[in-house]
């Protein structure tokens, strides 16, 4: 049976860092120290060996230039696996025709062929579709976009209504329910004035400052 390493005495990877192995070795450390055994028993005896263990492992682990100097020595997990032999495949990548019936080889062909042809077309297929899609998604949003918003008047009222693509003003009558005075018009994204509430609209160039209605 070959000799437990380090690290699989203290129960950690080859790749931990210092501080998982101080914690691995401390609660070894507490679990099996053997002042917790009685005297002479067969636990106190294995406490006395793990504990001796732990503390040679973590002597080697815990410094740098000795972890280094060890896993030197130990055998490289990668290289230690035997390489798979590989074998030539022999086999005709072409597809087998029916049973009984014997082809030209320029038939054979067409078959092995068939199926990257046929990949080929439907994605060209998608490829167009996806293209004019896209061409129509473009003309629709060019049509949908809202325009630039007009100049508010300050003090008109607007009430804020929500679009597609953002908040809109619609001009209202102060006296409409919900509605908001417009105390000034800003370039977004300039903030608003102080005890106004910034609404950018869906120009996304312009940003109204509202405060209560009369």
């Amino acid at each position: 049976m070959a000799e437990r390493s380090h690290y699989e005495t203290l129960g950690v990877a080859r790749n931990a860092d210092r501080e998982t192995i101080r914690r691995a070795y401390l609660a070894i450390a507490r679990a099996t120290h053997p002042d917790r055994q009685s005297a002479g028993s067969v636990q106190r005896s294995d406490a006395e060996s793990r504990i001796r263990a732990a503390n040679a492992a973590w002597n080697t682990l815990g410094d740098q230039a000795k972890r280094q100097e060890y896993d030197r020595t130990l055998p490289d997990p990668v290289r230690s696996q035997a390489p798979k032999p590989t074998q030539p495949n022999l086999t005709d990548s072409r597809p087998a025709p029916p049973s009984g019936i014997v082809v030209s080889a320029q038939t054979a062909s067409l078959w092995k062929w068939a199926p990257v042809a046929a990949g080929v077309l439907i994605g060209l297929v998608l490829l167009i579709g996806s293209a004019y899609a896209t061409s129509q998604d473009s003309s629709s949003t060019g049509t949908t976009m809202p325009a630039t918003a007009a100049r508010y008047t300050p003090g008109s009222c607007v009430v804020i209504l929500a679009g597609d693509f953002g908040k809109n003003a619609q001009p209202v009558d102060c006296t409409q329910r919900f509605s908001s005075t417009v105390n000034s018009q800003v370039d977004s994204p300039r903030p608003c004035p102080p005890l106004t509430v910034a609404v950018p609209l869906a120009d996304g160039k312009t940003t109204l400052c509202l405060v209560g209605a009369p």
